[in-house]
């Protein structure tokens, strides 16, 4: 967090430096923009998620609302997938060559993965480089949910633990409030027609493990946790400018 600190006061120290140029600006640099940006990155674990998973991958969905002043406004969803789970749930039905055995008298073909998700609203300002481009760096900061658990793929059905709903004894479901900072190099060409951002991600989750016991150790489930993740994605921006003023039209 101090470095997020750091780091806004080096943007508004920019933005302070830009500012008298602004009545200089072309049009197109005062416009409003509204539209939605669809985003592909990678991410690592911290705190007490990293004792349950490895690195994940992330899709995510967002809004966005860009004012003329260059306030930025954003819901967002960022849905992660992982294969790489070091809990291992199932551990006490493995056999001694650490297959487990399926109600069919065969070896299960089970697999367990993570599944995580974040949703929230996000807001914070956007910083030009200089007054002929509106290219810039972008510094957001917001709260929403934050939710993970482990997913369970039995291909044959085959194992009675993880069957009809029984799985929730050993999913390590967990949810909570959560803080998420973003920092994104944002580009907006000129003519309007490629808009992408490169940003770093941070969220910090102060969650609980839902269920009440865990079947698998027969112990109560934590209440309190931090979960940290960090990453970084690539997002594709589909946007729509709105004129905030009139223009001059030449024939």
């Amino acid at each position: 967090m101090k470095y997020f600190a750091l780091f806004f006061f080096f943007l508004f120290s920019a933005n302070v430096i830009f500012v008298n140029g602004q009545d200089s600006l072309p049009p197109y640099s005062k416009d409003r923009v509204v539209g939605f940006s669809i985003g592909f990155g990678t991410h690592i674990p911290g705190a007490d998620m990293k004792n349950r998973y490895g690195s994940t991958l992330c899709f995510s969905l967002s809004g966005d609302y860009l004012t003329a002043s260059n306030w930025a406004f954003s819901p967002e969803f960022i849905y992660f997938f992982g294969e790489k789970i070091k809990e291992d749930v199932l551990a006490p039905y493995r056999s001694a060559n650490n297959s487990i055995p399926g109600d069919d008298d065969q070896i299960a073909d089970i697999f367990i993965r993570e599944r995580c998700f974040w949703l929230g609203i996000m807001m914070g300002k956007h910083f030009p480089f200089g007054t002929t481009s509106r290219t810039g760096i972008k510094g957001m900061i917001g709260g929403g949910i934050f939710q993970h658990q482990i997913d369970f793929n039995d291909l044959r059905n085959s194992v009675g633990q993880v069957r009809a709903g029984r799985y929730v004894g050993y999913d390590r479901l967990t949810r909570g409030f959560s803080l998420k900072e973003t920092v994104t190099f944002k580009v907006m060409s000129s003519n309007k027609k490629l808009n992408y951002e490169i940003g770093l991600d941070a969220i910090q989750g102060f969650t609980s493990e839902v269920r009440a016991i865990n079947f698998d150790t027969g112990l109560p489930t934590i209440k309190n946790r931090l979960d940290l993740m960090f990453g970084a994605r690539i997002a594709w921006n589909i946007s729509f400018f709105l004129a905030s003023q009139s223009q001059t039209v030449y024939y």
